[in-house]
């Protein structure tokens, strides 16, 4: 007997409830509609209250998007990737931006939005691109970036960047200010030449620390004495002989986090803090700074979009300008690597708060 084949039916897709099917079932006006699940107008209560109860029934959820692009937005964030700097430092700069993206991509949902990736060595794609703002973490201002966004009446996002009150928002990272914070506390646990052990000049971050070191040496009359780590290799023992042989007896990394500077210091048999004092960046694992008992020094750049997407959401609702800049929080941990331990400095409202405490051999 041949088998016939199954003959039922296949169900055609549900036809999505709008406002006036809500408005038929609670016998009102579609503006009533409106006003009702907006929690706007002069609706009585019993009214307001049986439009509710038949958008329940019928499953009514509004489309957001129809609605933004009736005001003339679109929902969606560019994101601005930068590429690698060189092939030997592209896994860590993708580390580091997809934390940044990863964090954009959960605010933006958050609100609703979606994210448009555009590359940074393609500009001109901002003019045909449809989004409400454009986040450009590592913009500089002679970015054409800024310009066509300008050209465009898209608000900007930049990090440690300064912008206009109507060009959009900046934020701070604390990339500044923590470095001030490390230097101080070499200084104040006695080191009295003090170097920076960092990366070739290219990235904005990298630049700002070397430009505080720079500032902080000056205002103390040191001579600066920096050290870059070989971008071919990665390879820190000649890097850190160099700095030793200027006498260093402090060191703030900007460039390597840490645990990797610890153990190569062991093998150098540099004996912490005695021979050198240590503290060290941390972007990624500052729990393992943690058990090492490494001074560092925290940065969070992947908290900004959640920051400030109320901010940027609220103005482009209410068409006003959002305030800035968005102050993201740091912190300086003390460990074994310094004589002296700052309690915990948190900094997350612009006011450092630290007291420094001399560690006990």
């Amino acid at each position: 007997m041949t088998q016939q084949p199954d003959q039922t039916p296949i169900p055609l897709p549900r036809a999505r409830v709008t406002v006036k099917d809500v408005a038929a079932r609670a016998g009102v006006s579609t503006a009533a509609v409106s006003q009702a699940l907006n929690g706007r107008g002069a609706l009585s209560a019993d009214t307001r209250q049986r439009i509710l109860d038949a958008a329940t029934e019928l499953g009514y959820s509004p489309d957001r998007y129809a609605a933004a692009l009736r005001r003339g937005r679109t929902l969606s964030i560019g994101y601005v990737a930068s590429p690698p700097l060189d092939p030997v430092r592209e896994a860590t700069q993708a580390q580091y931006a997809m934390r940044q993206l990863s964090a954009l991509v959960d605010a933006a949902a958050a609100h609703h939005f979606t994210v448009t990736v555009i590359p940074s060595s393609k500009p001109d794609l901002l003019r045909s691109a449809r989004v409400d703002a454009v986040y450009a973490p590592d913009a500089r201002e002679s970015d054409p970036l800024l310009a066509i966004a300008a050209a465009q009446s898209i608000p900007v996002i930049t990090n440690d960047l300064p912008l206009p009150p109507d060009a959009g928002m900046w934020i701070r990272t604390g990339y500044e200010d923590a470095a001030t914070a490390a230097l101080d506390l070499l200084a104040a646990s006695g080191a009295t030449n003090i170097g920076l052990l960092t990366g070739e000049p290219g990235l904005p971050r990298l630049e700002i620390g070397e430009s505080v070191y720079q500032q902080w040496c000056a205002s103390r009359g040191q001579a600066p004495i920096v050290a870059r780590v070989d971008a071919a290799s990665l390879e820190l023992a000649g890097s850190i002989r160099e700095l030793l042989l200027h006498g260093v007896d402090g060191l703030f990394s900007f460039a390597q986090e840490g645990p990797r500077l610890f153990l190569d210091l062991a093998a150098l048999d540099v004996v912490l803090p005695r021979d050198l004092q240590l503290v060290a960046l941390c972007l990624h694992d500052c729990a393992l700074n943690r058990r090492l008992s490494v001074t560092h020094v925290c940065v969070h750049p992947e908290v900004a979009p959640a920051l400030l997407f109320p901010e940027l959401v609220n103005a482009l609702e209410t068409a006003s300008t959002p305030s800035s800049p968005v102050v993201l929080p740091w912190e300086l941990e003390g460990g074994s690597t310094t004589r002296a331990t700052p309690s915990r400095i948190r900094r997350d409202d612009g006011v450092p708060r630290a007291s420094v405490q001399a560690n006990v051999p």
